[in-house]
């Protein structure tokens, strides 16, 4: 019987949080010199409209130090044939190895997944290492193994450019992409080809607000340039984007076409780092 990880935290985790993370590195960390930093990773996800779980086996995590970054985007799997020989690998704490269903986490909800202590300076790569038990689960209620090509003895990698301070503190997300993240292959086998964001906690904008009336079954979509992201709103209507880029998006609600709602977008809404901008309450009619 599958063992599913579901320890629901809001954005604002505490500091004491952090802090347990911190506690200790793994031996392949000991002997590092120089400032260290606290670092922190969380994982959300933009929702997937496509099935009903897609659940990651994460086993561990490490982070890049590097004197120069390294970025290969056409790779999405890390192959140790592409370490560079002045990236050093620091292990941190996870929390809860295991299963994650990536679609419980969403407008805004997260888990705190992995933390630790880390030299000061460039970190430029992340590797999430996981287990073989990741799978998805279709609308009717069917679950298929989701494959990780070299995922599991090398580690799931993606960049993460940024430079950190001796003695200060950091917290970023992982946001997946769940929708784009799974690849049906045909013959009922589904691939794990993640698209994944990440950004820091604090920084960034935030969007927001709510959509009604419940029966439009509605999800919202943003869209800026080439980025595009989707929420599917809570219960009451509320729906989260949280650590988006500045500047001005596109802003659509999207009833199900079943109901006979009629779709409501707003062409430009601004937001600005640092802030939240509350586009209020959307009702859609028929």
């Amino acid at each position: 019987m599958r063992k599913e990880f579901f320890k629901h935290i809001l954005s604002a985790l505490p500091i004491l949080a952090l802090l347990f993370f911190a506690t200790s590195c793994a031996n392949e960390n000991e002997g590092l010199s120089g400032g260290k930093a606290q670092i922190q990773f969380k994982l959300t996800d933009a929702p997937s409209l496509d099935y009903a779980k897609v659940v990651i086996d994460i086993q561990g995590v490490k982070v890049g130090v590097a004197d120069e970054y390294y970025e290969d985007d056409n790779d999405p799997f890390y192959d140790d044939t592409d370490e560079l020989d002045e990236v050093e690998w620091v292990t941190l704490n996870i929390s809860n190895p295991g299963l994650y269903n990536l679609l419980d986490y969403r407008n805004g909800e997260m888990i705190a997944l992995a933390g630790g202590e880390i030299p000061a300076g460039k970190i430029s790569q992340v590797r999430l290492l996981l287990g073989p038990d990741s799978y998805v689960e279709t609308k009717d209620g069917t679950e298929y193994p989701l494959k990780t090509p070299s995922a599991q003895t090398s580690g799931l990698k993606f960049n993460l450019h940024e430079t950190l301070l001796a003695d200060m503190m950091y917290s970023f997300v992982i946001d997946f992409d769940a929708a784009r993240s799974v690849v049906a292959t045909g013959n009922n086998k589904y691939i794990l080809k993640p698209v994944i964001r990440t950004y820091a906690e604090a920084w960034g904008a935030t969007l927001r607000g709510f959509v009604l009336p419940p029966e439009a079954n509605a999800f919202v979509q943003i869209t800026k340039a080439t980025d595009t992201l989707i929420s599917l709103p809570e219960e009451d209507g509320k729906f989260l984007f949280p650590g988006i880029d500045e500047g001005t998006w596109k802003v659509e609600f999207i009833a199900d076409t079943a109901t006979e709602y009629t779709n409501f977008v707003m062409e430009s809404v601004p937001v600005v780092k640092g802030e939240i901008k509350d586009v209020g309450t959307v009702t859609l009619v028929k």
